[in-house]
């Protein structure tokens, strides 16, 4: 009798402590302190690259202590689609064969290895509605303040933010993200994030994943504050792309809401006017004037890459590495990878892996787009425009708590 208790003890306290684990993984989702460690790799021509730095973050650790805590739901996971992981460790060593940096793609094998971690104990252990939302809201707040002061002082705030991952920045940081307003020059807010467009991004899909999420229905209270505070992190990132697409996708579903038209059609018409007004107010704002001029060559650059590694490709997180052996117009900004999460895909894997991996996932894909449209286009729209969805810690494993949710 005392042996069963205490092992039933032990499974409750294990549970519980896996729950406070989950809590703070979702809360602690948008940042990003981590250490880098900067190899002779991750210079490119004597210029420091944090993408090709290999960065351990305290979001590493807290999926490792997932993983520990879950290991039979993993193992279990593991051995159901060992054939497709047998599969996945061939194309694995294929792609690492035509790397140019070894070091650098093993990095990206392990994001991979902890994007599918997360994905297989999000989807079979998640929170309840109440503490998910509330991690969300809490560490909405905090994005919410701390980007409300960086726009205000035109400086990072640094002290206890730099240990959730905001980085120094100003005005005068060379290559830094800036807005003007009637003459006024403002610093795009970066809050704990790489960059306001990826800010943007991970709030937009937030946005519409709570909004559409039918285990969040009851929670109206912390729905209603989360979804005013990530619209306004939309708003405040300055990002075009993520303004207009929550615009457009805004009055997709309001429209299409007949419930919510035939209840309350003074409210439905009060929401889609402020969220035009705010958004054209946000997106009368003027930014980089180079902008279109740079995404242009990043994607001539990057078909370049395709067609000369067309197959193989040139090796995961090798992208940079192959493009500074390129023409460079904008020879600091273009240290950055092709804003547009396809091409980045096939010129890193090659279209035969691509083209593999797209064919297993079919189903997947027509469920998330039958079942979540406005999820699956948030981040159709923004990975046209944008690489963060693959490149960035934050926004690769909310995509995987995300469709783990779905």
């Amino acid at each position: 009798m005392a042996t069963w208790l205490n092992k039933k003890f032990i499974k409750v306290t294990i549970k519980q402590f896996n729950n406070v684990v989950l809590f703070l993984f979702i809360f602690f989702l948008p940042t990003q302190f981590g250490k880098h460690f900067f190899l002779p790799s991750s210079y490119l021509s004597g210029v420091r690259v944090d993408y090709l730095a290999p960065t351990v973050y305290w979001l590493d650790f807290l999926i490792l202590m997932l993983g520990i805590l879950n290991y039979q739901i993993v193992v279990r996971a593991v051995k159901k689609k060992r054939s497709l992981i047998f599969l996945f460790l061939i194309l694995i060593a294929t792609n690492l064969v035509f790397s140019q940096s070894k070091i650098t793609s093993i990095y990206q094998y392990i994001k991979v290895a902890e994007f599918l971690l997360v994905f297989i104990i999000f989807r079979t252990r998640s929170l309840k509605p109440r503490p998910y939302l509330l991690a969300l809201t809490v560490g909405g707040l905090m994005q919410l303040l701390l980007v409300v002061l960086q726009v205000i002082n035109r400086h990072s705030l640094q002290g206890v933010f730099y240990y959730l991952g905001e980085r120094y920045l100003s005005l005068s940081t060379p290559a830094v993200a800036k807005a003007s307003w009637q003459g006024i020059e403002v610093l795009r807010p970066y809050g704990t994030f790489s960059h306001p467009n990826s800010l943007a991004g991970f709030y937009l899909l937030l946005y519409f994943f709570v909004v559409t999420n039918r285990k969040f229905r009851q929670e109206n209270f912390l729905k209603s504050i989360f979804l005013f505070i990530s619209s306004m992190l939309v708003f405040l990132s300055f990002s075009k792309i993520a303004i207009l697409s929550c615009l457009v996708l805004s009055f997709s579903y309001y429209l299409t809401k007949q419930k919510l038209n035939k209840k309350c059609l003074f409210c439905l018409c009060a929401r889609l006017i402020t969220l035009s007004t705010v958004g054209l107010i946000f997106l009368t704002i003027k930014s980089d004037p180079l902008s279109l001029e740079k995404r242009y060559w990043l994607i001539k650059n990057s078909l370049v890459i395709i067609s000369q590694n067309f197959f193989f490709g040139v090796g995961a997180g090798n992208y940079l590495v192959a493009q500074n052996q390129l023409l460079q117009n904008f020879p600091t900004f273009l240290n950055q990878p092709v804003h547009n999460i396809f091409l980045l895909f096939i010129s890193q894997w090659g279209i035969l892996t691509s083209g593999l991996i797209i064919y297993l996932s079919r189903s997947f894909i027509k469920a998330v787009y039958k079942n979540s449209l406005l999820i699956f286009l948030s981040i159709l729209f923004t990975g046209f425009f944008d690489h963060y969805w693959l490149t960035l810690n934050q926004n690769l494993f909310l995509l995987a708590v995300v469709f783990a949710s779905l």
